[in-house]
């Protein structure tokens, strides 16, 4: 799990380094506490990260001394913990976590999103890959008992079930999957690295993404799994659906980019439309009782 682990943190680094202007210079992923620990409260918008720094003993780094982004990381590569994220009526506790990363810009920037908490289906190394499958559908009915709704992008076609999955093969696995929908282990053992599934409640929006090892992938012998949860803000959920020129993702004025919205919704919406009249003419069902989530920001 380890190894698999430090590979999606270093695809997901490599992301994130564009935006501080980063050219080779590497961030390492070891810096984490070394506090050991049961459990850990995760919240939105209401500490700074040097206040999380001090509370939870992450360790910090910034990829240039120029760089207005600082990175904190915390690990318990050995002793996996329960994390809950606190939000409201709609908080959960993900277990087998060991590690999580959020970024801010600058030491008092106000955290908004944990853009990659890592996690196992099991504090064990390996674990049977139906006893995976059984844990995961486990993972997304519990988030959907606790308020989470489905989220499908905006120029999306809305498809559930068997014809979600079919979609998403055809996708490369870059469409949602419908989490209510209950996988045999021949489609389980199908499934491609980075499967996902997306939610959302109440302006947060959470991505959870599945890696397993290839070498272990003999549906009678042990397998070993990696879950990544990113959980970020409305705001910056929406960022990369705006131009540059209209919005800077991380210097966001909610008033303005709620009244882009609408045209960038709309526009998504004609390309989601178009793609659905095609499935439709394929014989397709199309899940027409599904809408998109109403925004909570304001201003």
């Amino acid at each position: 799990m380890k190894i698999i682990r430090h590979l999606v943190q270093l695809c997901l680094l490599l992301l994130f380094l564009p935006l501080t202007a980063c050219s080779g210079d590497d961030l390492s992923l070891n810096n984490g506490n070394k506090k050991t620990m049961n459990s850990l409260t995760l919240y939105f918008n209401k500490e700074t990260g040097a206040q999380f720094a001090t509370r939870t003993q992450a360790g910090s780094s910034n990829p240039l001394p120029t760089s207005q982004t600082t990175f904190y990381n915390l690990d318990w590569n050995k002793h996996p913990i329960d994390v809950l994220i606190d939000h409201g009526k709609n908080s959960i506790t993900l277990h087998h976590v060991i590690g999580v990363q959020t970024a801010t810009a600058g030491n008092y920037g106000i955290i908004t999103s944990y853009n990659n908490i890592s996690a196992g289906l099991s504090n064990d190394d390996t674990i049977s890959h139906d006893q995976a499958r059984l844990a995961m559908l486990a993972i997304l009915k519990d988030l959907r008992n606790n308020g989470w709704q489905r989220f499908i992008r905006l120029s999306e076609p809305r498809l559930t079930g068997k014809d979600a999955l079919d979609y998403a093969k055809k996708e490369l696995y870059l469409y949602a999957l419908d989490p209510d929908y209950v996988y045999t282990l021949d489609e389980w053992m199908q499934l491609e690295d980075g499967v996902r599934w997306m939610f959302q409640a109440n302006g947060i929006y959470l991505t959870i993404q599945m890696y397993r090892e290839q070498s272990k992938m003999d549906p009678k012998q042990p397998g070993e799994y990696f879950v990544r949860y990113e959980i970020v803000s409305e705001k910056e959920f929406y960022a990369p659906y705006f131009k540059d020129d209209d919005l800077k993702k991380w210097e966001m004025n909610a008033a303005r980019w709620v009244s882009l919205y609408p045209g960038i919704k709309k526009e998504m919406n004609q390309i989601r439309a178009k793609t659905e009249a095609e499935l439709k003419v394929q014989g397709v069902q199309i899940d027409t009782s599904y809408q998109d989530p109403a925004l909570v920001s304001k201003k």
